[in-house]
């Protein structure tokens, strides 16, 4: 069963493990997106970082389907970089309703929508396409900290 849809530029690190995984029991993470998977890199570095107790997936947008299906007996969080990768999630899962965004890194055309989230227009353009599909968009780093009120309609 998905727990938590995440949007975070840094996808795996110390909040994510720390606070969401044991908030929600999640025991199985993965890490959806197209140019990750074939980074080496990139692939050492989250699985140094996932929890122990937690299984860990880096997967091409095109296997999350199955995945998810083949592993919802789990409690799943699904990460991904950013809003544009979001709406491609959603593509693949449309059954996913909320999706938690925890942190889009600030660019030079960026605007700030929340404390750490800063959007581009492209950005901003696939949260409002989100939004428009029935989606639930909410700012919170940590659970333990409150929910932002965003207005992503400008």
């Amino acid at each position: 069963m998905i727990k938590l849809v995440r949007v975070d530029h840094r996808l795996l690190h110390g909040q994510v493990i720390f606070s969401w995984t044991k908030q929600l029991s999640v025991d199985y993470i993965i890490v959806a997106d197209d140019k990750v998977p074939n980074d080496p890199i990139s692939v050492m570095a989250l699985n140094i970082a996932k929890p122990v107790d937690c299984e860990l997936s880096i997967i091409p947008f095109s296997q999350l389907k199955r995945l998810v299906e083949e592993e919802n007996s789990k409690n799943i969080m699904i990460l991904v970089k950013g809003p544009e990768e979001a709406l491609r999630l959603t593509k693949e899962l449309p059954d996913v309703t909320e999706i938690n965004f925890g942190g889009v890194a600030k660019k030079s055309d960026s605007k700030q929508y929340g404390k750490a989230v800063f959007l581009n227009e492209k950005e901003l353009k696939a949260t409002q396409e989100l939004i428009a599909e029935g989606k639930k968009i909410y700012v919170q780093m940590v659970p333990t900290s409150p929910v932002e009120n965003v207005d992503f309609s400008k």
